[in-house]
């Protein structure tokens, strides 16, 4: 009886990820979010607070009696922050498979946050020191940089930890990035920036707000829109929940990466602490993968995506920018991308190409380089040909 119960658990599943592929973007029900906003110390309502869903174009503020009203598309489980100059920001997680009740969100003082008020000394002058460095690694290097800028680089200051070489970025007020090449004003909480000099890894984490610049409805803007798309990580995610991936010119094989220590081989995953001294090896352990090898239905809305090792991600249409290829020796046919999950759970998926655990899905290869602040886009993205 267990076979059995195995059994239909599997074909149960291989249902439902039938269901929810059958249709690319389909079509889902409005949900409105209400809730009020107050101090947490005096109890009294804040208004103008920015109440957004991470990574959209969508959001609201709240009126002078702290409410708000926001009305979404967006499906599965996203987070809504509650961003005000002078207040610690919130986010609160949304899930639209479960009733949201009315939403009562206390907001605390920085100027009461006193550990971290103690604890964030920072470096004098800064941003003279450590603001082309931030640049690259948060906007990008060109071209990714080309016509983006950071309007109020004043409000981001740095710690340099010099023991572990680990360069640590923070704000106290949300960061402005004007993209004219995406035609967005981007709006960026930042919640936490590390960028590990000997490792070579860099890790950010936020919160963004799209808001349209007057250039954005330009048939140049709209074209370059679709051209980061293309072969991007949401492309790929919203791929794979439809289960597209080889009809949208994706490719994937697993792999397995392997440094060598005191003569033997040492199969490594994206918790292995190593230097850019040891020499990484790879082999692939499959050929091409469809996308029910690697992801199944969670439920109705979600599929998930579950692998060992590292699974190599080509995007077969276009090739890396010149600039790529000669700065990473990259000579690949389309370009070539490694992700792993760092804690070795499913990773779940929704039709916009959103993914949670976000912060579980380490990117390697060409989307380390490109998926950056300099070529993002919200997932509320709807593709169009140009």
């Amino acid at each position: 009886m267990l076979f059995i119960k195995i059994a239909i658990q599997k074909i149960l599943r291989y249902f439902i990820l039938y269901i929810l592929l059958i249709g690319a973007y389909p079509l889902y029900a409005q949900t409105t979010i209400k809730g009020k906003v107050v101090d947490k110390e005096t109890n009294a309502p804040i208004d103008n607070v920015s109440v957004y869903i991470s990574n959209s174009s969508n959001g609201t503020r709240s009126d002078a009696a702290g409410n708000f009203t926001l009305t979404t598309r967006s499906q599965g489980q996203f987070e809504l922050v509650f961003s005000m100059m002078g207040y610690t920001i919130k986010m609160v997680p949304v899930n639209t498979s479960q009733q949201t009740d009315f939403l009562n969100v206390a907001l605390s003082s920085k100027s009461n946050d006193l550990p971290e008020v103690v604890l964030r000394t920072y470096i004098k002058d800064g941003w003279k020191v450590w603001g082309k460095q931030f640049l690259n690694q948060f906007i990008g290097s060109y071209p990714l940089s080309a016509d983006c800028k950071i309007l109020n680089p004043e409000v981001i200051h740095f710690q340099f930890k010099k023991l572990d070489s680990v360069l640590i970025a923070f704000a106290n007020e949300t960061i402005l990035v004007e993209n004219k090449k995406l035609g967005y004003l981007l709006h960026y909480d930042l919640s936490e920036f590390k960028y590990d000099f000997i490792n070579g890894l860099i890790f950010f984490q936020g919160y963004p707000l799209f808001e349209d610049l007057k250039n954005s409805e330009s048939k140049k803007v709209l074209k370059k829109r679709m051209e980061i798309y293309e072969g991007s990580v949401m492309h790929f995610m919203r791929s794979l929940y439809t289960n597209k991936l080889r009809e949208n010119n994706f490719e994937i094989r697993q792999m397995v990466k392997t440094i060598n220590i005191g003569g033997k081989p040492i199969i490594i995953d994206g918790n292995t602490k190593y230097d850019n001294s040891h020499k990484v090896s790879f082999e692939f352990t499959s050929g091409l993968l469809s996308a029910d090898s690697v992801a199944y239905g969670e439920n109705e809305n979600t599929a998930a995506l579950f692998f060992k090792n590292f699974l190599q991600v080509t995007y077969t249409k276009k090739v890396a920018p010149a600039y790529y290829s000669r700065s990473y020796n990259s000579n690949s046919q389309g370009i070539a991308s490694e992700i792993t999950l760092i804690n070795k759970k499913p990773l779940f998926v929704y039709s916009n190409g959103t993914y949670y655990e976000p912060t579980s899905l380490l990117l390697s290869g060409y989307w380390g380089w490109s998926e950056k602040i300099g070529y993002l886009l919200p997932f509320d993205f709807v593709p169009t040909k140009y």
